[in-house]
C-alpha cells in the first residue's frame, strides 16, 4: 500500500471538516439556513446536516438550501406527537461525531430547550458549541448553555409605517369642522359680553369682572373661572389679580 506524501497528508488533514452544523429543521425554518451557515463560517469548513420528519407539511422548502449548501437532510418519522424523534437522532449523531475526534466545534441551530442538557454534555466532552436561534424565541437558559450564541434576523419583518399616513388623513376633516363651530359660538358670546361691558360704569375703561358676569348671565363650565373665560375670547384685558376687565381696542 502506498503511503500518502507527508505534505499532501498535511493538506488533506487541513481540508477535513472540523465543524458540524446541525439544524433542528422542525424548529428552524429553511429561510434561515443561509444566515446560520454564514454565522458559522469563521469556524472553518463544516459538515452540514438537517434533521426532521420531512413528511410533515409544515417542514417544506429545505430542498433548495440543501442543494445549494450541500446539506445532508436526515429524515426521521415522528411516531409521538409530543416528542420529536429527529431531536434524539440529531444529538445521537452529535455525540458520535464528538467521540470520533474529527469534530471539535458544533453549531446547533435550534430554539428548543430540549437541547440544553445535550449541549452541556458536548461541552463537557471538550468540544466548543455555538448556538444559533431566532430572536424572541430562544430562552435565556438555552443561550447560556452554549459557549457562544448568535441570533437570527427575521427576513420578512413587516413594517407598519405605511398605515400612518392613512390615519392622519382620516383625522384632518374632523379638525377642520370643530374650529368652525367654536368660532360661531365665540362670536355670539363676545358680542353679548361687549354689549354688557358697554352698559357698565367704567373707571379708565376698567369694569368689575363680577359685575360683568352678573350683567351678562353667560353660562360657562363650573370648572372654569369667568376671568379665564374672558381672557380666552381674546377681546378683554385683565387687571388687579383678574378682578378687573377692560375691552381691548
Amino acid at each position: 500500500m502506498l503511503e500518502m506524501d507527508p505534505a499532501n497528508k498535511q493538506r488533506h488533514q487541513h481540508n477535513q471538516a472540523k465543524t458540524a452544523i446541525l439544524f433542528d429543521a422542525e424548529n428552524i425554518s429553511f429561510r434561515f439556513a443561509d444566515e446560520a451557515i454564514a454565522l458559522a463560517k469563521r469556524y472553518g469548513k463544516p459538515i452540514i446536516r438537517a434533521y426532521a420528519d420531512f413528511s410533515r407539511s409544515h417542514i417544506k422548502g429545505w430542498e433548495e438550501p440543501a442543494l445549494r449548501h450541500g446539506i445532508r437532510t436526515i429524515h426521521q418519522f415522528s411516531y409521538d406527537g409530543k416528542n420529536s424523534s429527529s431531536d434524539f437522532l440529531m444529538m445521537h449523531d452529535a455525540f458520535k461525531l464528538a467521540h470520533s475526534g474529527k469534530i471539535n466545534t458544533f453549531v446547533i441551530v435550534t430554539n428548543d430547550n430540549d437541547f440544553i442538557t445535550p449541549i452541556q454534555l458536548l461541552r463537557q466532552s471538550g468540544t466548543f458549541v455555538l448556538g444559533i436561534g431566532n430572536t424572541g424565541k430562544c430562552s435565556e437558559l438555552l443561550i447560556q448553555s452554549c459557549n457562544e450564541f448568535s441570533l437570527l434576523n427575521e427576513p420578512d419583518k413587516i413594517q407598519p409605517s405605511p398605515l400612518a399616513p392613512k390615519k392622519q388623513k382620516n383625522l384632518q376633516p374632523q379638525k377642520k369642522k370643530k374650529p368652525q363651530a367654536q368660532q360661531l359660538i365665540a362670536k355670539k358670546t363676545v358680542n353679548k359680553l361687549i354689549n354688557s361691558y358697554q352698559g357698565l360704569a367704567k373707571e379708565k375703561g376698567w369694569v368689575s369682572v363680577t359685575l360683568l358676569r352678573q350683567n351678562t348671565e353667560i353660562q360657562i363650565s363650573k370648572n372654569k373661572k369667568f376671568s379665564t373665560f374672558l381672557k380666552e375670547t381674546g377681546h378683554f384685558q385683565l387687571g388687579e389679580k383678574n378682578s378687573k376687565a377692560k375691552l381691548l381696542s
